[in-house]
């Protein structure tokens, strides 16, 4: 029976997966499936989803200067995978592209959410402009489903060594038709439920009363780590061309792909 214990590993457990990405310690990783697996939980049902240096990364973090414990990974994990089999996250993309979810069909429609090209770390990059949706249509439960479904999109869309995603929302006209906090609450636990540490870094802009009025109600609510990969800006644009172009170099508000 496997252990929730995670012994120290020797160098020939080790796996370089790519110039510049930490080493994957592929019996601690091992260990993991076995535990999730005993839980009646199998992350190989999913290996798009759960790959190694995603289950690497998410065993490896550092908070306040110390590293996650196994126990603490491994119900992180678990959660994960509860909540993606009670919310059928994995048949979303089908469903829709089957035009079997038009609720989604319909949260999507204004085009203002959509997935285009990668960061300097190669992360898949989610670009939004909530002023642009249809309030005229909408319905929080098919809004949260069609984050659902571009999150299972943006998945997919990284590269072998990519776990996390870059969001850039443009808040040009967002006002108070737009701002239902009981929403962003639900996004928000959608997000660390269901997608934990995916976001790699959130670029928000510009900043106007309503931007601050939803940081003042989230914020609160979001671990150190989170809040530490929101980036408030004048310009979303300029901030976002920094980067892309910058010389691959994390600074200190940026955090590498995991």
């Amino acid at each position: 029976m496997p252990s929730s214990s995670a012994p120290m590993s020797s160098h020939a457990d080790l796996l370089t997966i790519a110039p510049g990405e930490s080493a994957i310690d592929l019996a601690a990783v091992a260990r993991m499936r076995a535990c999730l697996k005993e839980k009646g939980l199998d992350p190989d049902e999913e290996p798009q989803v759960f790959t190694d240096r995603y289950i690497h990364e998410v065993m490896e973090v550092i908070k306040e200067g110390k590293k996650r414990t196994f126990e603490y990974a491994l119900e992180k994990l678990a959660t994960c995978i509860r909540w993606r089999r009670h919310y059928g996250a994995d048949k979303i993309l089908e469903a829709v592209a089957n035009n079997q979810d038009q609720g989604v069909l319909r949260s999507l429609a204004p085009g203002h959410m959509f997935w285009s090209g990668e960061d300097a770390f190669g992360r898949p990059i989610l670009y939004a402009k909530p002023s642009l949706m249809d309030l005229a249509t909408f319905d929080r439960h098919d809004y949260e489903r069609a984050h659902v479904y571009l999150l299972e999109q943006g998945l997919r869309r990284m590269r072998p060594g990519v776990t996390s995603f870059v969001l850039v929302a443009d808040a040009t006209g967002f006002g108070i038709r737009h701002l239902n906090l009981a929403l962003m609450r639900s996004l928000l636990e959608l997000a660390t439920v269901g997608y934990p540490d995916r976001l790699g870094l959130l670029v928000a802009g510009p900043v106007g009363w309503a931007v601050r009025a939803v940081w003042a109600a989230l914020s609160g609510l979001m671990s150190s780590r989170m809040r530490a990969k929101i980036s408030l800006a004048r310009s979303p644009r300029t901030r976002l061309r920094e980067v892309l172009a910058h010389d691959g170099q994390p600074r200190d508000d940026e955090t590498p792909p995991h």
